[in-house]
């Protein structure tokens, strides 16, 4: 009798199960973003509910079907391939990067350390070569790839802490009061990883927004003199590209010359919108970006791969290596060398999986073309569905979109802000248990909006009215 490893290694069980998995996948690709699919776009279940299911499928016999398995996943799990899924900054993925992705996950070949991932390893530089030349950095840059912006901003912040301070903070430990200035729509990993950095409170300092929902840099240089004056040394900027709330992006240009005039490092937080760079439609978005010391950019957002891949990337390549400085005698032999082929001495992963080839294989085969075409085409829908709702005399704009981010609620002038408000949550709630849409929200001066991130292709202007109809209908229920 064949032991359990005999089985779970199975040439021909592999096949046939790896074969059955595509077939079914490929019908489910289809039907979903024609919306001819019969599964909601969110099969509403309550987490105890959830947790039900899945308890007692852990009973069914360990020889049942792997493939019914995995139809019991598609169908429990939501369909971001939808054209109704217009909720979180999650993108459907496009058919070459999940087989990428399959490739990489059955290599399983660690990019941390050259000679377990030289391959994904030399495809990661050359990923990171093209895209810094996108954004119109020079030959100087460098950078690497990491697991999702929380972590590309943590590494990016850590790298301008070493570079601007006087002495070696890696060695010593922090010795000053030390802060960086943020929007007040900073994404909450900005402050989580100060907090990490042991800066506390006073680490991380917010700038007061425009009328425009933007950092206002007069407010920047304010705050700037005021922290000085406290004796805490302010060594960064972080700009949005966009904001997570709203889609909005900074003035990247007035940031950089306020932070070239103060000696300050700027981080440009584009993980969602730093694609725009590819759009020649919508590129002055991030005019400056090029100056930025630092750059994130999700591949995982607006440019349709699976999670996790941010690029982290440095105007000057040399700052890359200052983030980590230590020492592991059993891993490199050159243990102060800028070996760039030794991804661990840069990231904080070791183990660390091959984002590369989901990356190069889209590249290589499409272009980067297919950047411009998706933002572009994203972005449009933006201003479109904000035409739409401005059409509707019960619903209003947050602001006028500058992405694919529109946020929106629906009125009535009878009812106060706090009345509004209860009335678009539950508009929202009522949208998530029926299925038919997904979509969130977000609050902005007290105000709850509905929100929408609008990341598929096959999304249309039809299905934007549907949903402004649907809240209308759900409106008449209440």
């Amino acid at each position: 009798m064949a032991s359990l490893l005999d089985k779970a290694f199975d040439v021909n069980l592999f096949r046939k199960n790896a074969y059955k998995l595509v077939d079914e996948l490929s019908n489910y690709l289809e039907k979903t973003i024609t919306g001819k699919s019969e599964l909601k776009v969110l099969p509403f279940n309550s987490p105890d509910e959830m947790f039900s299911f899945w308890e007692k499928d852990f009973d069914i016999s360990t020889e049942s079907n792997l493939n019914e398995f995995y139809t019991k996943i598609i169908n429990s799990s939501i369909h971001l391939h939808d054209p109704k899924y217009i909720g979180h900054q999650v993108p459907p993925v496009l058919p070459a990067a999940a087989l990428s992705d399959f490739l990489s996950s059955f290599m399983n070949n660690a990019t941390g350390v050259y000679e377990m991932g030289s391959t994904g390893i030399a495809l990661e530089k050359l990923v990171i070569k093209i895209l810094a030349k996108s954004i119109g950095m020079n030959n100087s840059a460098d950078g690497m790839l990491t697991s999702g912006g929380t972590m590309g901003n943590l590494t990016a912040l850590l790298a301008l802490r070493q570079a601007k301070s006087n002495y070696n903070i890696w060695k010593e430990g922090t010795k000053n009061k030390t802060a960086i200035l943020v929007s007040e729509e900073s994404h909450y990993s900005i402050d989580r990883a100060v907090r990490i950095m042991g800066w506390g409170d006073e680490g991380i300092i917010k700038v007061p927004i425009n009328n425009n929902f933007k950092m206002d840099v007069n407010n920047l240089e304010d705050a700037f003199r005021r922290a000085t004056k406290k004796g805490i040394e302010v060594i960064g900027v972080v700009a949005n590209s966009c904001s997570t709330s709203l889609g909005l992006f900074d003035s990247l240009d007035e940031i950089s010359d306020s932070c070239v005039k103060n000696n300050l490092w700027l981080h440009v937080d584009g993980a969602h919108g730093g694609p725009a760079s590819f759009s020649e439609k919508y590129k002055h978005l991030v005019k400056g970006i090029e100056k930025a010391d630092s750059v994130i950019i999700d591949f995982h957002k607006l440019l349709m791969h699976p999670s996790l891949v941010t690029a982290v990337l440095f105007k000057d390549g040399d700052k890359s290596y200052e983030t980590f400085s230590q020492k592991a005698s059993y891993l490199w032999e050159a243990k102060e060398e800028k070996d760039w082929y030794n991804l661990g001495k840069r990231t904080f992963e070791c183990t660390k999986n091959t984002m590369s080839l989901k990356v190069y294989s889209i590249i290589r085969t499409y272009g980067i073309k297919i950047f411009d075409e998706i933002v572009t085409l994203l972005f449009d829908l933006g201003k479109n569905f904000a035409e739409l709702i401005k059409e509707r005399k019960n619903f209003e704009l947050a602001v006028e979109p500058e992405s694919n981010i529109v946020c929106f609620r629906y009125v009535d002038k009878t009812k106060k802000d706090e009345e509004l408000n209860f009335l678009n949550r539950q508009i929202r709630k009522t949208i998530i248990e029926d299925g038919k849409f997904f979509i969130v929200q977000t609050d902005m001066k007290n105000k709850t909006y509905l929100r929408t991130s609008l990341m598929n292709p096959f999304t249309s202007i039809d299905d934007l009215i549907d949903l402004l109809n649907e809240i209308e209908s759900i409106i008449k229920r209440f």
